[in-house]
This record gives structure tokens, sequence and C-alpha cells, in this order.
């Protein structure tokens, strides 16, 4: 079967810290079960709690700081030697990961630091991590401006990676009590409204991430069958969204026994 008659995944969310064994072999036996029919991972964004392209992130003169990372990367380059190719998009815990895969890995991934456009099957796709959904949260997008550039990329680099780490814990369990604390019993609202908007600029599908509430929604727009999905989060819900060419899509959970 070529590539391009295999199926998309596309995850979100998981979070891995390192110290959640269940969690990661869940979405290690998930990749397994996976790669005989996906011809592409899309993974949108935070996939660690903390992810920064270190240039040694993996050191062989010392005990790296994220050893505890090691299993997923080795099931990431494992199903690109399959020939699945991977995408990611990055995103509110992911920083300067442009060449840290071909660096580290030998992998050709492709990053992208904000959302981009995909043809699926002749239908315009836009794609991103959606942290930047609500353009009211004018604070948060002040202090993502502020984290991802080059001269904080710089002072990461020089404080180097168990000092960042513990400074990014610190400041994802500020983010969790104020966004993550609950399961959310409804959707956030500015995610169906961004959807919407990118309707209006013709896209026929959204696909997003970062809300951690899966959810799909049909719009007609202009006579457009239009189609947002929300992946979810692999942390909770192990939720993540399946396409199917050419035009079949399903929005799943990884259940096991």
């Amino acid at each position: 079967m070529a590539r391009s008659e295999k199926d998309w995944i596309f995850v979100s969310d998981a979070h891995f810290t390192g110290q959640d064994p269940e969690s990661m072999e869940a979405f290690l036996r998930f990749l397994d079960s996976e790669k005989k029919q996906i011809g592409y991972l899309a993974i949108l964004g935070d996939l660690f709690e903390f992810f920064f392209g270190f240039r040694n992130f993996f050191s062989t003169e010392k005990p790296s700081a994220f050893t505890d990372y090691l299993p997923v990367f080795n099931k990431l380059q494992s199903v690109y030697h399959e020939g699945i190719r991977i995408k990611y998009f990055e995103g509110n815990h992911d920083f300067f990961l442009h060449s840290f895969f071909s660096e580290q890995f030998g992998m050709e991934v492709e990053v992208y630091p904000d959302g981009c456009e995909e043809r699926l099957e002749g239908k315009r796709a836009y794609i991103a991590h959606g942290d930047l959904a609500n353009p009211k949260q004018w604070t948060y997008r002040t202090f993502r401006r502020i984290l991802k550039n080059s001269w904080t990329y710089h002072l990461i680099h020089l404080a180097g990676p168990r000092i960042s780490r513990r400074v990014a814990q610190k400041l994802s369990d500020m983010s969790y009590q104020k966004y993550h604390n609950d399961i959310q019993p409804a959707s956030p609202p500015a995610f169906k409204a961004f959807a919407h908007q990118k309707f209006l600029e013709g896209f026929d599908i959204v696909i997003l991430g970062h809300s951690h509430f899966p959810e799909e929604v049909e719009e007609p727009i202009e006579g457009r069958r239009c189609l947002y999905y929300n992946v979810g989060d692999w942390m909770v819900h192990r939720s993540f969204l399946r396409f199917t060419p050419p035009d079949r899509f399903k929005l799943d959970r990884f259940l096991e026994g």
C-alpha cells in the first residue's frame, strides 16, 4: 500500500514527564499497533511536559536530564525507519526543535513552530497545536513571545537541561492549576470560533489540540462541508484522530483489554 493511501494519525498533549510509565508505555503500544497502516504521524505538540532542542539533549559524557524520554524517541525512530513520515507541530511546552530530530536521532521530522496548511486529498486543512486559538489571551500571547524567541533560547541553552527542566516544571505546575486542574465539562468556545474564522478564510478542515477536550464539529460554509476536530489529549483521554483517505475522519480513543 502506497503511503498516500495509508492513514494519518494525529495525537496531542501527552505531557510525558518520564515519571509516568503507564501512560508512556500505552503510547508505545499504540504506535506499534498502528505502524503497519499509517503513512503519517502528526504530533500536535506537548508530547512532553518540557521539550527543548538542546544540542546536548542526550550526552554521552554524563547522565542526561532527559534519559527517561528515550523510550519515546526510540519508538519514533523505529516508526520513522518503517517509512512513516512524522510531522511535529510545536506546542506551548515545545521549544527550538527545528533541527533536534535530525541532529540527535537522524530523523527527518517536519517541525512547525506554528500552524500550517496541509492538503488532505485536495482539501485545505489548517493544523496547529491550538494555543493561539483565543485572541483574547493577551497575557499568554505576550508570555509566549517572550519564551519563543532567539534571546530566550540562548539563555535556556546557557542554563542547561537540568536547571531549565526544573524551572519549566514550576511554570507547568502554575499553568495546570489555572487551566487543566479538572477535566473540562465542555469545550472552550474559542476553539470553535477560531475554526469558524479559518473556514471563512477558505479552509475546509481545522485540526487542533491544546484544549485537552476531544471534539468534532461540522459546519456548512457557503456550500462547503467544513470540519473542525480537536484531538483532545493522550494524558487523560488517550484520544487521537484518524484520517483515512480519501475523506474519512474518525475521532477515537486507544482502549486496551
